[in-house]
């Protein structure tokens, strides 16, 4: 999901700043204009208005977490072993931002 396609599910018809979009799940245009999606009290996605994605579980590291994730950014996570990988193989950390070109993170040396 890109930004402007984020700002667009939230804004709808009404041009409401919030909606729900997921059982416990909601979309929030934040005040630096980013998009949030938010699973219960975690943001579990941030879509900045440059594409940027951040991207956390806070430590809920649940299927329907992975689920949301994968649902509402263009970031792929998969699991293996009761581990969390991006899709090049990449353990996953909370927080991790992806740039508009949707690299994920490198495997560090």
């Amino acid at each position: 999901m890109t930004y402007l396609e984020a700002v667009k599910m939230v804004k709808g018809k009404t041009s409401a700043s919030r909606r729900k979009i997921g059982n416990n799940t909601y979309a929030t245009i934040l005040p630096d204009g980013s998009v949030a999606i938010r699973l219960h009290d975690t943001i579990v996605v941030t879509i900045y208005p440059d594409d940027a994605v951040k991207v956390n579980s806070g430590g809920w590291r649940t299927s329907t977490t992975k689920d949301r994730i994968n649902k509402y950014s263009p970031i792929r996570i998969y699991q293996k072993n009761f581990e969390w990988f991006f899709e090049n193989h990449v353990p996953f950390t909370d927080g991790t931002v992806v740039t508009k070109d949707w690299v994920a993170p490198a495997l560090t040396a």
